[in-house]
């Protein structure tokens, strides 16, 4: 019987990564449970099996901890899966397949909130607020050139900036509702589907008008 293959051992850079990861992903389960204004360096420690001074090791403040559970956020919005639906498709597959996704896996997830818990707390933080305009320009940037990859009928429209920014602004306004516990419970797609078979509707229309 041969020996057990041994791991390779990590290097110090790995064991960082991994420790900054941990003690992210650990901030983001915190921050779900509570407000962001009750979630200290000390109770994310504690959650991550870890010191305060170990914690701020990685991060020296809670605002650098939350500029970088804004990036991890915001880029998984991305990276979340196939956001983008195959230009091959009719129009009202497409934009049926793409208001589904950008749901599923984006704004009605819980991550989704506690982005914007983040924004909404940090309003008194400049380096934040910096940080989160320079995020959103570069995630705005990419989503812009998916839309109207997805969506090439619309490229040529002269108002196809305020027609994109009126989808995403459907699409964070129900997922913000979230935000409101005694207004509705967190939205399914089936409680949204009305509202997004509308936006799906939308969009394809103006493609197909746009031809």
């Amino acid at each position: 019987m041969s020996p057990p293959a041994i791991a390779p051992r990590r290097t110090q850079a790995q064991r960082s990564a991994a420790t900054r990861q941990h003690l992210i992903d650990t901030a983001i389960e915190v921050i779900e449970r509570r407000s962001l204004e009750d979630v200290s360096i000390h109770e994310i420690a504690r959650s991550a099996g870890m010191t305060s001074g170990a914690v701020q090791h990685h991060f020296e403040s809670k605002a650098v901890l939350m500029m970088n559970i804004l990036s991890a956020l915001l880029q998984a919005q991305l990276d979340a899966g196939a956001l983008w639906p195959a230009a091959s498709l009719s129009a009202r597959e497409r934009a049926a397949r793409f208001v589904d996704t950008a749901w599923r896996l984006i704004y009605a997830q819980p991550r989704f909130i506690v982005a914007w818990n983040i924004y909404l707390g940090s309003r008194s933080q400049p380096e934040i607020l910096q940080h989160v305009a320079r995020l959103r320009a570069e995630i705005g940037a990419q989503l812009e050139a998916g839309f109207f990859d997805a969506f090439p009928e619309l490229l040529a429209t002269p108002d196809r900036q305020a027609f994109l920014g009126l989808v995403f602004s459907a699409l964070r306004g129900l997922g913000l509702l979230q935000l409101f516990p005694a207004a509705a419970q967190p939205l399914p797609l089936g409680q949204a589907g009305a509202q997004l078979a509308c936006l799906a509707d939308l969009i394809a229309a103006r493609c197909e008008n746009a031809r």
